[in-house]
């Protein structure tokens, strides 16, 4: 457990306790918001509770597929354990980093570093990059307040396009690449990963375009899910003012914002992105924080299941 202790002895993580803390009493009536949980329509929220659930099914389902691809055969069952226990150690670390402890299941079972790392790597990156388009496509909808982010992700995005293409061929692009993995490998592993590098190139060279194509699909309909599961949060605390595009933008960059290593389940974080968000449809901050509570419900009862999991499989972790 060396690896979530370095993370967990960061005292930056508690930056995203003081945003919340600070919300909670200098700019919200915590009277109201309770009054605002107290009406909650708990039918809706029952139905959340099954979105979630079901969002816990698509994306072990997923990551079996990409790690059949490389002829690593699990059963779902044992997928929907590893993968749920992934999320619990996510959700509790800052910057969701404890869902690398995937690749210590796949290396207990034999697996090389190098090899376990693409199907976790390939189904992580299917959601940071649909977070990611997705939530540069929202910026222009908050134009006036991103426009130079706008201009310098663009800028940055064609740089990297434009870097690849004229490199794509050269040796200093996989060096470069390689670095870049190293930088999220635990330092104890590194040496491990020198040695597997080539079980990584070769397992990320099977993957052809039909295979990407079948990850995206499922992506996407697992964020439709997500989003859905939102709008319903919403509607069960009588947050009707917000068009359904509009709250996944807002969602989709208030994630975002979670992935910064400051916070623990996106407390402080996700609530003063939202407030900023939220404030565009005049929705006041006592409904705000009410519906961010319910979000948070959605996240710890996810990272429950992940708990279960955890407990039904435990990984043992040398001292």
């Amino acid at each position: 457990m060396k690896f979530l202790g370095k993370i967990f002895s960061r005292w930056y993580i508690i930056i995203g306790f003081l945003i919340f803390f600070y919300i909670v009493f200098y700019k919200i009536d915590v009277s109201k918001v309770l009054e605002t949980l107290s009406k909650t329509n708990l039918y809706l929220v029952g139905l959340v509770i099954l979105l979630v659930f079901s969002m816990s099914l698509v994306q072990p389902a997923r990551w079996n597929y990409l790690k059949k691809v490389q002829n690593i055969n699990y059963r779902l069952k044992d997928s929907f354990l590893i993968y749920n226990a992934g999320f619990f150690f996510s959700a509790i670390t800052p910057g969701h980093l404890g869902d690398l402890i995937k690749i210590f299941y796949l290396k207990k079972d034999g697996h090389s570093v190098g090899k376990s790392l693409v199907s976790v790597l390939l189904d992580r990156a299917s959601d940071i990059l649909f977070l990611l388009l997705v939530g540069y496509v929202s910026m222009y909808f908050f134009a006036q307040f991103f426009l130079k982010y706008i201009i310098t992700i663009t800028i940055v995005g064609l740089s990297v396009l434009l870097f690849i293409f004229i490199f794509q061929r050269k040796k200093f692009l996989k060096i470069a690449f390689q670095k870049i993995i190293l930088s999220i490998i635990p330092v104890k592993y590194q040496k491990s990963w020198h040695l597997n590098y080539h079980d990584f190139v070769i397992s990320i060279a099977i993957y052809k375009f039909k295979n990407y194509f079948i990850l995206s699909l499922v992506t996407i309909f697992n964020w439709f899910i997500y989003y859905l599961s939102v709008f319903l949060l919403a509607k069960s605390i009588g947050l009707d003012n917000i068009p359904f595009i509009f709250l996944a933008m807002s969602i989709t960059l208030a994630t975002l914002a979670t992935l910064i290593p400051i916070s623990i389940f996106g407390l402080g974080t996700r609530d003063a992105s939202l407030l900023f968000f939220f404030s565009f449809f005049g929705v006041s901050p006592e409904q705000t924080i009410s519906f961010s509570t319910l979000y948070l419900l959605m996240l710890l009862i996810t990272a429950s299941i992940g708990f279960i999991c955890w407990l039904k499989k435990p990984l043992r972790f040398r001292s």
